[in-house]
């Protein structure tokens, strides 16, 4: 019961994760898809508890079953995408055209996302967060979107 019971709290963890409207938002406009990010949330969950590797799969919330293979090829697609989106951030840096003061919006709306973490855990805070949280996410990514945080060097 108690093995039913956790794949539930973790199946339901992952869907209230994948419906935050800032996860969503971010989601979007990331390198990853629905099903990896399922899959990396999922396997996060589970890699402290005793769930084997080959059950892992079953803990995801999707609705079709999939296979240990897929499963295995959607989490190591992730940890790919994540792997090169931090390789490219360093790439930039390296070829400074991202110095430290280009950095320094990430670390604020970073604070910003963590603050709206905290706050929405508390009850009936989470839209207002997430309305206040929007439209400085999509001005932030704008900002990049013009190469405004880039520097003028090439």
């Amino acid at each position: 019961m108690s093995d039913q019971y956790d794949l539930l709290q973790v199946r339901d963890s992952v869907r209230n994760l994948i419906r935050d409207p800032i996860c969503k938002m971010l989601l979007a406009q990331s390198q990853l898809t629905i099903p990896q990010l399922e899959t990396l949330l999922t396997d996060s969950l589970t890699s402290s508890s005793v769930v084997k590797k080959s059950q892992k799969r079953m803990y995801r919330p999707s609705k079709t079953r999939i296979s240990r293979g897929a499963y295995n090829r959607t989490l190591i697609q992730a940890q790919n995408n994540v792997i090169r989106s931090i390789f490219t951030i360093l790439l930039l840096a390296y070829l400074e055209l991202f110095d430290n003061a280009s950095l320094q919006p990430f670390l604020e709306l970073s604070d910003m996302i963590n603050s709206y973490v905290q706050e929405s855990k508390s009850p009936g805070n989470s839209k207002s967060i997430a309305d206040y949280l929007k439209p400085k996410l999509l001005e932030f990514a704008s900002a990049l979107a013009k190469r405004e945080s880039f520097k003028d060097q090439l």
